[in-house]
């Protein structure tokens, strides 16, 4: 008895809060119980783990992933927990990485604010256009969804990102007095098709491309229309929702898209 409970000492020196697991003796607490929370707006950390730093289920009951095998991802803690089992406590970090799908609880010390500087991703140029952290990275994968929607309403057309670029451009050309229209917008051998910028609802049941496709036949540019343009490279940008909490003082503009059709002989023109 005197050598296991030299044991258990050894191991609640050595292990730290975060990696002590303890025998069912009794009637003895055996369950974590969240004492105390604080939300937070993803903000982002990284792991320097190079040996075991463990991540737990949400009730600290299982451990789920190994930090030390994440070296290039960022996590962006929403909430802060306060743990206590027994007369031991200690603080955790609930985290999520950039798409969702990694998530749980990690040790507070196990973790150093900022980007990782290893996450090309999260240090992209198109994820500071959009303002960087995680609201950043889903404003461009949804940008990037609604391209392939509109995309899809124009078959056979070659996307272009340069020509994307301006499209996007000159859509905050048309509400901002501080951006000057493109090269692309002022040649008459490019065709554009805007909208204007707040012309949908937000509402997640929204089916885009029904809604895009409308507001294309009502410029002219009905299926058999868009048919012909098959060939032709094609510029595309559409806002997405705001992520960020600052957004929500901005107008929406969701939805609201920017096409440029430029016959690919023509397209080295610009």
């Amino acid at each position: 008895m005197k050598k296991l409970v030299m044991a258990l000492t050894a191991g609640l020196v050595l292990g730290g809060i975060g990696e002590v697991t303890l025998p069912t003796v009794g009637k003895a607490a055996t369950a974590w119980k969240i004492v105390k929370t604080k939300n937070y707006s993803d903000v982002a950390y990284y792991s320097k783990a190079t040996s075991n730093k463990y991540m737990w289920n949400s009730t600290h009951t299982k451990k789920i992933h190994n930090l030390k095998n994440y070296p290039r991802t960022t996590w962006y803690v929403y909430k802060q927990i306060k743990l206590q089992l027994g007369k031991k406590t200690g603080y955790y970090y609930q985290v999520t990485n950039n798409n969702g799908k990694v998530k749980g609880l990690v040790y507070h010390t196990y973790l150093t604010k900022g980007d990782n500087p290893r996450d090309a991703f999260a240090h992209s140029a198109v994820v500071k256009s959009y303002g960087s952290g995680l609201a950043g990275i889903k404003s461009v994968r949804e940008a990037a969804k609604l391209q392939a929607d509109i995309l899809a309403l124009f078959p056979g057309t070659i996307l272009n990102s340069s020509y994307s670029n301006d499209a996007r451009n000159d859509l905050n050309a048309g509400v901002s007095k501080s951006v000057t229209y493109s090269k692309l917008n002022k040649n008459a051998s490019a065709i554009g098709i805007f909208t204007p910028y707040n012309w949908i609802s937000t509402s997640s049941k929204t089916d885009y491309s029904k809604l895009v496709s409308a507001a294309l036949d009502a410029q002219g540019y009905t299926a058999s229309k868009r048919a012909k343009y098959k060939g032709y490279q094609i510029g595309i940008y559409a806002t997405p929702h705001g992520y960020t909490s600052d957004y929500h003082n901005w107008p929406s503009g969701y939805g609201s898209f920017g096409i440029y059709l430029v016959p690919t002989g023509d397209s080295k023109l610009f």
